[in-house]
């Protein structure tokens, strides 16, 4: 027996099938190619194998989901989520009942578990199999094994690497990115709540991936790495991104289009923007007040939103904190403050700790830090993705909400939705950016193609703090050129866009460029792909209201000419243009006014350009 679904244009398809022995498999069709062949589904429970024997009770027919929402910031700020959805119903051996709620758009597919529990019961096993029908490349970040301030998904992800390649696999982090047979897939997980734990992924074997859950000693061995449910519980919805061409998945917002609407009914509160940062350039400055004062003013010059004053602020006089923050609202500046998310799940030690973990603690912290003015936390080392982990996330942000406090999560996992829940999630770290120029030899050699991965794969669920635009040099100096270092303000989308490199260094540059940083936006109403694909460059463009952004980087050691063509522009612009110049830390400028929407760039090895049109 078998129950299909197709996306609302026809040109992707989901199938199910119950066999003879009530197992369950899927196919995933796209454009008419296979894409997903026999993939497993199931699940085996501390009281049931619900993996076979299973027999199939009712299926509803097909229906519509017609979804149209605004959320403060993301690739656009709305979104139109139109899918078709369909639900299977079977029953396992002893009569326990399971749902497999499928749904498929335009730009994938997705599906997941629903059950009831009449007492707590254990997942022991989940057997979802991502099983591909032909050979192709990977772009996939190994797995951290739990450490010190580990797992964060932080490593390097491949570069189009066979899908069978060979070499030790201890498994994978969401999201995983394939081209298979002429499509692009993206692997990922949407909409995942405390009721379960988040996913990783295990294999290749024989092309196939499989779920996985975490390994039981992350966040110091805090929780248990097999989720428990009860009552009406669901997994995550098991995301596939596809489409014949690298845009589809670039542009696609289907992890949030999946996910839970906004549990807040006042936004007016949340407020997106840029943010000066001083840690970056001087680990010691969050605990010199002369210094955060400086980079408060530094943002009021610049027009950016807000400020951040990151570990161990918490040092300095609490009383010169909160003067400080009534000095920088007063300049129309917002301030962020760094915590520790430890208690037990993490022995880093940098402070303030213990104040973000148990209940009360957070209540009264959040509630003071309401008092004083202040405009959010970020949180940081979580260091866990099993249930215990994911309860605290959603914790956070509740209470969060509550006191009107935005949130940036670090040493994090990556987006899964919750912001469109909780609109008030601004970034999340879960990559490997540019702090890692203070702490890896390797990263100034890994970032030029690693950044031209990221756009299709990391940042495509939501929001990510990579803290760009780094001209000066930390420890280990930075190969990519000043060009490409700027274009990442635009070629990379964070609700907070921490611009991570000293005031002095931005005055320091030509007045085109520093035009670009006080202007250039952290939040879009449209977002497209224009040209490249992972590993190799990436151009892209990014409108708010009738002014475009458009960049693009080269993460090779050859140049490489792009011709750029504007979507939906018409009529005379004015077009500035930042391209490389004569060294990598020159640029060449060029501000005309042209009748077309397109333009001819050579980026540098390693190198980028960044533009700006602005209808007359």
């Amino acid at each position: 027996m078998d129950w299909s679904i197709t996306s609302p244009s026809g040109s992707i398809a989901l199938r199910l099938t119950c066999d003879g022995d009530g197992r369950l498999r899927y196919d995933v069709v796209c454009d008419g190619v296979t894409i997903v062949a026999a993939g497993r589904l199931g699940l085996v429970t501390a009281r049931d194998d619900l993996t076979a024997g299973l027999t199939p009770v009712a299926a509803s027919a097909p229906v519509r989901i017609d979804d149209h929402f605004s959320l403060p910031h993301g690739k656009r700020r709305s979104s139109t989520a139109i899918m078709t959805e369909r639900t299977v119903r079977l029953s396992g051996r002893r009569g326990t009942p399971i749902e497999i709620v499928m749904r498929a758009a335009d730009d994938g597919v997705a599906f997941r578990y629903r059950a009831t529990a009449t007492a707590p019961t254990v997942v022991t096993e989940e057997i979802t199999d991502f099983r591909f029908a032909a050979a192709g490349r990977a772009w996939l970040q190994q797995l951290q094994p739990p450490g010190h301030a580990e797992p964060a998904y932080e490593e390097v992800f491949t570069n189009g690497t066979p899908l069978d390649g060979p070499g030790p696999h201890t498994g994978w982090f969401f999201p995983a990115l394939f081209e298979i047979g002429g499509r692009w897939v993206l692997l990922s997980e949407a909409d995942a709540d405390a009721g379960y734990t988040l996913s990783q992924l295990a294999g290749p074997h024989d092309r196939t991936y499989r779920i996985a859950f975490p390994h039981p000693d992350e966040g110091l061995g805090v929780g248990a790495a097999q989720p428990t449910v009860s009552g009406d519980w669901q997994t995550p919805w098991r995301v596939i991104i596809t489409g014949s061409s690298p845009d589809r998945v670039f542009e696609s917002d289907l992890v949030r289009h999946l996910s839970r609407p906004s549990r807040l009914t006042d936004t007016s509160w949340i407020r997106p923007g840029r943010v000066a940062w001083s840690w970056w350039s001087d680990h010691d400055s969050p605990r010199s007040i002369a210094t955060q004062r400086g980079y408060v003013e530094f943002a009021a010059e610049m027009g950016w939103e807000h400020v951040l004053i990151d570990a161990n602020w918490n040092l300095l006089p609490e009383q010169q904190i909160v003067d400080l923050v009534a000095h920088a609202a007063a300049r129309g500046v917002g301030v962020f403050l760094w915590y520790n998310s430890g208690g037990p799940n993490n022995a880093v030690t940098e402070q303030p700790r213990d104040r973000m973990y148990e209940a009360a603690a957070r209540r009264s912290e959040l509630a003071k830090l309401a008092d004083w003015g202040v405009a959010g936390v970020k949180v940081d080392f979580f260091h866990s993705d099993k249930q215990a982990g994911v309860r605290l996330y959603h914790d956070i942000l509740e209470e969060a909400a509550a006191h009107r406090v935005m949130v940036n999560f670090h040493g994090c996992t990556i987006p899964r939705g919750w912001d469109r829940t909780w609109p008030h999630l601004m970034t999340m770290e879960g990559v490997r950016g540019a702090e890692q120029y203070s702490f890896r030899e390797s990263f100034p050699s890994e970032a030029p193609a690693l950044n031209t991965i990221f756009p299709f794969t990391r940042n495509v669920p939501g929001s990510m703090d990579y803290t760009p635009v780094t001209f000066s040099d930390a420890r280990y100096p930075h190969l990519t050129t000043n060009a490409h270092e700027l274009a990442l303000s635009v070629v990379f989308e964070s609700a907070l866009q921490h611009l991570a490199d000293s005031a002095a260094s931005y005055r320091a540059q030509p007045a085109a460029v520093v035009d670009h940083l006080r202007s250039v936006p952290a939040v879009w109403d449209d977002t497209r792909w224009l040209d490249g694909e992972p590993g190799t460059h990436v151009v892209v463009a990014r409108r708010l209201g009738a002014t475009w952004w458009v960049a693009g980087i080269n993460g090779g050691s050859e140049a490489r000419a792009v011709s750029v063509v504007l979507p939906d522009a018409v009529g005379v612009r004015d077009l500035v243009l930042i391209a490389d110049g004569a060294g990598p830390r020159d640029f060449a400028i060029t501000d005309q006014a042209i009748a077309a929407a397109r333009f001819a760039v050579t980026m540098a090895p390693r190198g980028g350009f960044a533009a700006r049109f602005t209808p007359r």
